[in-house]
């Protein structure tokens, strides 16, 4: 051994290697700042790294065969001279360029979690030290600069509409509106915000709006340690906003995942022309509007969308939000027939001016729900899928779908994953414990229901969400409390509802079905449609007064009465009897049966 030290001493092979490894170094350092620069793939700089590494082996075989000979035959051995400082300082450098060299090697290839920060952005997950490799981000709500509070909605609209943008690229998860949102007017430090949105980067900026003028500024900032990735401000005219907030997302895709997506976000939509100013602040009005879920606030974004696309017909989101809005709208009066025919007529509209647009498509696929278009709704399933099958809008989408078709697990699968994208969202939360309710899981759906409330205390559909699944578990005490709550919020069919569930649980029917009488006597009721008060009945051991409100849902296309069929908690009796077997003959319940039995053939793969 000490021989061999003795002729790596004489022939210089430390002093070669520690240099040659400095410098393999030092060019590795500097491509990998310089390549992604200029766009190269990342292939360029792995390929690089095993050619750097390869080469020192080699290095050392040359300086080996050139260093002159050494001749000893008629020399004593003596021992090896002592190693001088030099040497020592060397040594240590060349261990620690191998140290860092091999961690550097092992973060580009994914075995060691990103530790370097070179001008390569990491990816969001492991960013925020998530398992999944898929960027992800959160589009904060842009500070409004102006100096007048009451364009906030400007503001908030471009924040909105970016975010709609980035989330058309299938490779790029990002966070809902109703999450990111919720940090409105904080000063949350961004890391807390990427943990509690479970991203990795997170957008933020501020606009200045002045006539006709608009002055963006926006950065991208990593979760993990609040470093900017990416910076920058736009100074434009307001005409020209769409092609803007184009150009945002394609810069941030790009600084996010290599330039890989720079031409994914959108990339097959219309060219996108200008447009009016006036129009476009009306259209972020609307959107501000709309966002409150209230039926006044539904009737004043119409008439604003309206004025919109009577301005600029050939603008597409503005007909897909306007069609979105009366589907809501249709929702608060028992889905008037008028609004959901006005709903179609504008989303057809935007998906022949823009066939890609996800929220255009996830309310359409809704409405075919509601007009029993059973193929229509398939073929925009697909559709959303094929586009996005990551995106808040697809995963809406088809939670209707799948649970209207009779699927509860893909159901709740899919609003399991809305919530991560969304996980502030009141809506997707409550609807993931009614999904729970339905397929007799309580104890997941009480824990649903409570993370709901936690965002909306004291909201009466979601108490007596939570209401049904303590009666489910026989928490008699628990079910009777929420009866109260709903008693005070004056929502007297929830109330008896509620108490029906109760009721029903413990083994007395004759109360529930008193109730059930009830609440059937004052329809439509809460949020009660003829297959709810036909459930209830059932709850109640009345199945002939089921099977006439379940007849009622027939005649009046209630889009949820066939999945009744395939809802674990209904009796087995009831689904065997003349009377239901009978309406499954009906020619619409075959057509749905029909869509059931090809989705359940796609499910399997077969």
């Amino acid at each position: 051994m000490q021989s061999l030290l003795r002729v790596i001493q004489q022939r210089k092979l430390d002093r070669v290697a520690a240099a040659y490894s400095v410098a393999a170094w030092l060019v590795v350092q500097a491509f990998s700042i310089a390549l992604p620069t200029f766009g190269a793939p990342l292939w360029v700089l792995k390929i690089l790294i095993v050619l750097a590494v390869g080469g020192l082996p080699l290095t050392l075989w040359i300086a080996w065969h050139m260093a002159p000979p050494q001749h000893h035959r008629h020399r004593a051995p003596t021992p090896p001279p002592p190693s001088s400082a030099t040497d020592i300082a060397l040594l240590a450098l060349l261990a620690g360029v191998i140290i860092l060299s091999g961690a550097q090697i092992l973060s580009h290839t994914g075995l060691l979690p990103g530790v370097f920060k070179s001008g390569t952005p990491r990816s969001a997950g492991s960013a925020a030290g998530h398992a999944s490799s898929t960027p992800s981000m959160a589009v904060l709500p842009f500070t409004n600069m102006s100096g007048d509070p009451s364009k906030d909605y400007f503001s908030d609209g471009i924040s909105e509409e970016l975010s709609n943008q980035l989330a058309n690229a299938p490779d790029l998860r990002v966070a809902a509106r109703t999450s990111s949102f919720a940090f409105k007017g904080k000063n949350e430090d961004i890391r807390k915000i990427g943990h509690a949105l479970n991203v990795g980067t997170v957008l933020e900026g501020s606009v200045r709006e002045d006539g006709r003028h608009i002055r963006i500024t926006a950065q991208l900032i990593n979760a993990a340690d609040g470093f900017h990735i990416w910076s920058k401000t736009y100074d434009r005219d307001l005409r020209n906003i769409l092609q803007l907030q184009d150009e945002i997302a394609r810069a941030i895709t790009a600084a996010l995942t290599h330039g890989l997506l720079a031409g994914g976000v959108h990339n097959a939509a219309p060219e996108r022309s200008p447009i009016d100013p006036e129009a476009y602040r009306q259209y972020l009005q609307a959107q501000s509007l709309s966002a409150r879920k209230t039926l006044e606030d539904d009737a004043r974004a119409v008439e604003l969308f309206k004025a919109v696309v009577k301005a600029q017909p050939d603008f597409a989101p503005a007909w897909a939000a306007l069609g979105r809005t009366y589907v809501h709208y249709a929702e608060f009066q028992n889905r008037r027939p008028d609004l959901i025919a006005a709903a179609k007529a504008a989303l057809d509209r935007a998906l022949t001016l823009d066939g890609r647009n996800l929220e255009a498509l996830s309310s359409h696929l809704l409405v075919a729900l509601m007009k029993w278009e059973w193929q229509v709704a398939a073929a925009d399933a697909r559709r959303l899928q094929a586009l996005n099958p990551h995106s808040v809008f697809t995963l809406r989408g088809l939670n209707y779908w799948y649970g209207n078709l009779g699927f509860p697990d893909q159901q709740s699968a899919v609003l399991r994953e809305a919530t991560r994208l969304d996980p502030l969202s009141f809506v997707d939360l409550n609807n993931l414990a009614t999904a729970y309710n339905d397929r007799g899981e309580f104890a997941e759906a009480v824990s649903a229901a409570n993370d709901a409330l936690a965002l909306r205390p004291g909201r009466a559909l979601t108490l007596y969400t939570l209401c049904v699944a303590y009666a489910g578990l026989g928490r008699g005490d628990r079910a009777q409390d929420l009866v109260q709550q709903l008693l005070a919020l004056h929502e007297i069919d929830g109330s008896q509802a509620c108490a029906l569930r109760r009721a029903a649980a413990s083994g007395r029917t004759g109360d529930a079905h008193a109730l059930a009488d009830a609440i059937a006597r004052r329809f439509p009721a809460f949020v009660f449609d003829n297959t709810n008060i036909g459930s209830f009945y059932l709850a109640a051991g009345d199945p002939a007064a089921a099977l006439q409100w379940f007849r009622r849902a027939y005649d009046n296309r209630d889009y949820d009465l066939f999945a009744v069929s395939y809802v674990p908690t209904t009796p087995p009796a009831f689904l065997e009897s003349a009377g239901w077997i009978s309406l499954k003959q009906k020619p619409e319940a075959l057509a749905w049966q029909a869509a059931h039995e090809k989705l359940a053939a796609e499910l399997s793969g077969s």
